[in-house]
């Protein structure tokens, strides 16, 4: 099983499935080895004009021309979802699930356990190509399977295999994570206005300074407290921000929060009977 020769459907077009399908689009020909259905009218029309693609409504026909189902549905709609592909699916499907908070055996359990499931968990970079998916399979899933599924998500970014109880742990660092940065970013450009800078100005130093920070990372290839020793000089100005972090908890606030992010995770798998 590989790209060249299935055919992929996707059921759920919003922000994640459309980047999904748009990376797809570049290695699949559009509405015969690539397919997609969207439930949303306006949301049809906008992918339609875009990608000169018919949207399919019927989630039923999808699966059953599919080769590969993946399941990019709000979580309020992952059951109706579910349906459709009970009719659809058998082992020679694969069913790969971006829905947060859904456990492989909820979805197992539907549609049998001899159904190759896979579980991804990517994050909002995929627009971009920039994301981190997480990669975790079910029973009956071999190989094959998994190999498919690295060669899709790695379109949309890099990815690794994890098992599925630290899926709860992966949501709460990767998946979420994005949003936590930009919060950062949030906070800082405050502060910087609240110092005397006006907002563009504010933007600037904030955004290439975020920027230009993740590069060195990714240049220097060393741990970001070796990094941040480096800006620190003793009695400077940078260790006097520190210092008042440090005072604060900062540590302890961030892994708080990111427990709290992985705790409500394992909530709604169970609140979806997973």
């Amino acid at each position: 099983m590989g790209l060249s020769t299935v055919k992929i459907g996707i059921i759920g077009c919003g922000n994640m499935g459309e980047a999904i399908f748009s990376r797809l689009a570049g290695v699949l020909e559009k509405s015969t080895a690539l397919m997609v259905s969207e439930i949303d009218a306006k949301r049809r029309d906008y992918l339609q004009g875009r990608y000169k693609i018919i949207v399919e409504t019927d989630n039923l026909y999808l699966s059953k021309c599919s080769d590969i189902i993946i399941i990019a549905v709000k979580p309020k709609d992952f059951e109706e979802a579910l349906k459709a592909l009970c009719c659809a699916a058998s082992k020679d499907k694969l069913i790969i699930s971006i829905a947060a908070g859904v456990a492989i055996r909820h979805i197992e359990k539907a549609l049998g356990k001899d159904v190759p499931v896979i579980r991804a968990m990517p994050n909002m970079a995929a627009a971009i190509g920039e994301s981190i998916t997480t990669l975790s399979r079910g029973s009956a899933a071999g190989d094959g399977h998994l190999a498919v599924a690295k060669e899709i998500f790695s379109l949309v970014g890099e990815v690794v295999e994890v098992d599925e109880k630290l899926v709860d742990a992966v949501t709460a660092i990767s998946a979420s994570g994005p949003a936590y940065f930009f919060y950062f970013l949030e906070a800082m450009m405050k502060a910087a206005r609240a110092l005397g800078l006006d907002a563009g100005t504010a933007e600037r130093l904030v955004f290439k300074t975020a920027r230009g920070s993740m590069k060195l990372i990714d240049h220097l290839k060393e741990d970001p407290a070796v990094l941040r020793a480096k800006v620190a000089s003793k009695g400077g100005t940078t260790e006097a921000a520190l210092k008042v972090f440090e005072s604060k908890k900062f540590h302890d606030v961030v892994k708080s929060a990111v427990t709290a992010a992985c705790r409500r995770s394992k909530e709604l798998s169970k609140k979806a009977g997973s």
